[in-house]
């Protein structure tokens, strides 16, 4: 049986979840995309089964939906169905009940569960396929989701001494930080880690961390200084060489509000990309609501209910934030 896994790139998360896939179940097609590119991919993917009829299978890997592109996506995975490809996605973003019951009837396996990140879901899944020792890349997986104090996640993450598997996840998470233009190198790290090597012997890896180490550290104080502050949210425009998820997390630190927000200008869509993030004083799912805030103002959204993206048009940006503001609670 030939199998495709289609996975996020941008975080430890997803690349675990692809090198947990390629361990267990051998699977060695394997396709790194963002959130923007998930419908391309889907399409080169149904080319590729259309045409190699011995793919008989693909499995789909912490990509979350918002409300523009659900409904696109059901009909790709229709078109998969269609030809006798078994689906399965696995994910722990927000999905609306409709799609969920519209992905389940159409005999699609769903394994969804917005309490565990993806890739400690797929090591419970393949657990009696793969060593113990997987279990310590699913475990930074949670760690750089933030999701460390899960049931399940916490299981894992208490059969390690806490320091060392903080070192390896954030090392981890800065070489796919760094390596984002680079997708045969992030495929050759899902690789590495299906072999059970550790992040720190990863090729290099310590250059790669030490660089964008740097680019982070001054970032900081630009960051400080130039972001805009609202009553509940702070945010921050750049052109930084710099992931608007990695920045994000110091606009909200430095700011002190219950959400930060950092965003950068696509002019191919006349859009702006955000990266939002909210803090343990937040109690508004911010996943949900950018979903519903998007739609209004002509953009599309969501995720978790800490940790979200949105892509919102240029015109309508200063009214969304301003509304955005208003419904932090």
């Amino acid at each position: 049986m030939k199998s495709i896994c289609i996975s996020h790139k941008e975080d430890v998360d997803g690349i675990v979840s692809a090198a947990l896939l390629q361990k267990g179940l051998k699977i060695k097609n394997l396709f790194l995309v963002d959130y923007p590119n998930l419908l391309n991919s889907l399409d080169y993917v149904i080319s590729i089964c259309s045409k190699d009829k011995k793919f008989t299978r693909v499995f789909i890997c912490d990509v979350g939906l918002n409300m523009k592109n659900q409904f696109l996506f059901l009909e790709k995975l229709k078109v998969l169905v269609s030809n006798n490809i078994e689906v399965i996605y696995i994910d722990h973003h927000y999905l609306e009940p409709v799609i969920k019951n519209k992905i389940t009837e159409m005999g699609i396996k769903l394994v969804h569960d917005i309490g565990e990140c993806t890739s400690v879901q797929i090591y419970y899944l393949l657990k009696n396929h793969i060593s113990k020792v997987f279990s310590f890349f699913a475990s930074a997986g949670a760690l750089t989701d933030y999701m460390e104090d899960r049931p399940r996640a916490r299981v894992l993450v208490n059969k390690f001494d806490r320091t060392f598997l903080m070192l390896e996840a954030c090392y981890l998470s800065y070489i796919i930080s760094a390596s984002q233009k680079d997708i045969d190198f992030l495929k050759l790290i899902s690789k590495q880690i299906s072999r059970g090597k550790m992040p720190h012997e990863l090729r290099n890896g310590c250059n790669l961390v030490k660089q964008f180490s740097g680019k982070v550290s001054n970032a900081i104080s630009l960051i400080e200084k130039e972001s805009v502050h609202l009553n509940n949210i702070s945010y921050f425009e750049h052109d930084l060489d710099l992931s608007s998820s990695m920045i994000v997390n110091f606009v909200l630190g430095l700011s002190g509000k219950k959400v930060g927000i950092a965003f950068k200008m696509k002019t191919n869509i006349n859009s702006y990309i955000l990266s939002i993030r909210g803090s343990k004083d937040c109690k508004t799912h911010l996943g949900k609501l950018v979903n519903n805030l998007s739609m209004d103002f002509g953009g599309s959204g969501g995720g978790h209910d800490k940790a979200c993206g949105a892509v919102i048009p240029m015109d309508n940006f200063p009214k969304f934030l301003q509304t955005l503001d208003e419904s932090i609670r």
